[in-house]
């Protein structure tokens, strides 16, 4: 198959498609010219569910998977609904929360210095540990 639209364009996000941390307008650029020309531009990130829904409503892409690989989200831009999917089923997911919860309380005591991330509140799937950081 040789059309633009069967073919994917799959990239990270940090340190890859940013520089220094910032989302330029040149790599912004880069993705929405890819989907206008109609390649399928899907984001691969280990960033959490709060950036990936933005991400999927606001960014020229037709999905992104998040956390890791933990779920994919596809916003339809004709009804502005968001499909959202999980590796995981919402029992599983509840049950590993709870479990990263009793591992995140470990870490904050046995390692010194560390602090939980500030973008812990926006994930569903998986645990940020900061090391050496303030928390900010």
């Amino acid at each position: 198959m040789d059309r633009a639209s069967d073919h994917l364009v799959l990239f990270d996000i940090d340190d890859t498609l940013t520089t220094e941390g910032q989302l330029t307008a040149e790599a912004y650029s880069a993705i929405e010219r890819l989907h206008k020309a109609g390649l399928k531009t899907i984001p691969i990130t280990g960033r959490p569910a709060g950036w990936c829904d933005h991400i999927a409503r606001l960014w020229p892409v037709d999905a992104v998977v998040g956390e890791n690989g933990a779920f994919y989200f596809r916003y339809d831009r004709t009804t502005r609904k968001m499909t959202r999917h999980y590796i995981d089923d919402a029992a599983t997911r509840t049950r590993q929360r709870n479990q990263l919860q009793h591992i995140a309380a470990e870490i904050l005591q046995a390692v010194p210095g560390c602090a939980i991330a500030a973008d812990q509140p926006y994930r569903e799937t998986d645990l940020a540990i900061e090391i050496g950081r303030a928390h900010v």
